[in-house]
C-alpha cells in the first residue's frame, strides 16, 4: 500500500508513516525549542561580556529556529486541519514543507562554522583542516538552497522523489561535516595533554562534551538519510530533519554556556592567552626536563584551571633550582 502522500484520488491510505511522523517530529522539535529558548536565556544572562558577534550568533540562530517551527506547525495544521476533509490534499506539497528546509540549513551552517572557527584557532591555523570543513559546510548549504530551489517547482510529494539523491547528498554532507569536527576538537584537546590533573580533566570533560554534542547532530542525520535510503516514498526522514536545525542551536548553545560549568567561573569564550611555565635547568637527579604545558588550544574553556597548573609548576621549578 502507497503512503498517504502517493495515493491515487479517491484514495484514503493510513497517515502513520507521513502525516503521523511529521506529527511527531513538530511535537519533538518543540520540545526542543523550549530547550533552546531556556538556554538562550540563561547564556544572556550569565554572559554579559561576551563579544557581540556571538551575541549576534546567538540571536540570529534563535530567530530562524524560530521561524523553523512556525513553518512546519503552520504544515501540519495545513494537511491535519485545513484540508480534513481533503484527502488529495495529502499529495500535495505544500510551500511551507519546502521553505521549512531554508532555515534548518541557514542554522547549521551557521553553528559548523562556528565550530569550524574554533577549530581553526585550537589548531593552530590549519587551514587545511578547517579548508576541508568548510568545503563541506559551503557544499552542504549550497545543496540545500539548489533543492529549496527545485522543490518549489514540484507540485507534489510524488515529484520531489525526482530530487531525492539529493536530499540525501545533505544529509551525507552534514554527517561528514559534523563528525570531522568533533573528532578533530577531541584530537586537538586530546594532544593538549599536559600531564596534570587538573588540566587533563577538563580536557577529557571537553572531549566527552564535543563527542557527545557532534553525536547528536550526526545521529539525526544518519537517522533522516538511512529513512530515505530505506522507505523513501514516506516521509519517516521527515520525522528527523524537524528535530536536526534544534539539535544544532542546543549545540552551539550547549557549548557557550558550559564554559562555566566546566570552568568553574565566568570568562570569555575567545579570550586567548598562552601561560608559559618556568623550567628547570637541572634536576637532583641528574636530567635536564623541559616542561612546557602546551595548552592554548583550550585556554578560552579553562583559563583559572591552567593558572593554577602553572603555580604548580613554577613550585616545581624553584625546588629543582634550588636543589
Amino acid at each position: 500500500m502507497l503512503p498517504a502522500t502517493l495515493q491515487s484520488p479517491g484514495e484514503q491510505n493510513p497517515l502513520d508513516n507521513t502525516m503521523g511522523v511529521m506529527l511527531i517530529g513538530v511535537i519533538l522539535s518543540a520540545i526542543l525549542y523550549g530547550l533552546s529558548i531556556s538556554q538562550t536565556l540563561y547564556y544572556y544572562a550569565k554572559y554579559p561580556k561576551d563579544p557581540w558577534y556571538l551575541k549576534l550568533l546567538v540571536a540570529i540562530t534563535v530567530c530562524f529556529d524560530t521561524i523553523h517551527l512556525i513553518l512546519i506547525t503552520q504544515t501540519m495544521y495545513h494537511y491535519l486541519i485545513t484540508s480534513y476533509y481533503n484527502s488529495n490534499a495529502l499529495t500535495e506539497a505544500t510551500w511551507g514543507v519546502i521553505i521549512e528546509a531554508l532555515p534548518t540549513g541557514v542554522t547549521g551552517a551557521l553553528v559548523q562554522c562556528f565550530y569550524a572557527f574554533r577549530v581553526f584557532r585550537l589548531s593552530k591555523k590549519n587551514l587545511i583542516l578547517t579548508g576541508v570543513i568548510m568545503i563541506l559546510v559551503v557544499g552542504n548549504a549550497g545543496c540545500g538552497t539548489v533543492w529549496v530551489i527545485l522543490a518549489m517547482s514540484k507540485k507534489s510529494y510524488k515529484d520531489l522523489l525526482d530530487i531525492s539523491a539529493l536530499t540525501m547528498t545533505i544529509n551525507a554532507l552534514s554527517v561528514a561535516a559534523d563528525v570531522l569536527i568533533s573528532l578533530s576538537l577531541c584530537i586537538i584537546f586530546q594532544r593538549s595533554k599536559t600531564g596534570f590533573r587538573r588540566s587533563d580533566t577538563i580536557l577529557t570533560k571537553l572531549t566527552i562534551f564535543f563527542l557527545n554534542t557532534g553525536l547528536a547532530t550526526s545521529m539525526c542525520a544518519i537517522g533522516s538519510l538511512i529513512s530515505l535510503a530505506v522507505s523513501p516514498d514516506s516521509l519517516v526522514y521527515a520525522l528527523w530533519y524537524f528535530c536536526i536545525g534544534r539539535l544544532y542551536a542546543n549545540s552551539l548553545l550547549a557549548a557557550l554556556n558550559a564554559r562555566n560549568i566546566i570552568r568553574g567561573q565566568t570568562a570569555d569564550l575567545d579570550e586567548l592567552s598562552r601561560p608559559t611555565v618556568p623550567t628547570s635547568r637541572a634536576s637532583s637527579s641528574g636530567r635536564t626536563p623541559n616542561i612546557s604545558i602546551k595548552i592554548d588550544t583550550m585556554q578560552q574553556y579553562a583559563a583559572s584551571e591552567m593558572a593554577l597548573d602553572q603555580k604548580e609548576m613554577r613550585s616545581m621549578s624553584t625546588g629543582h633550582s634550588a636543589a
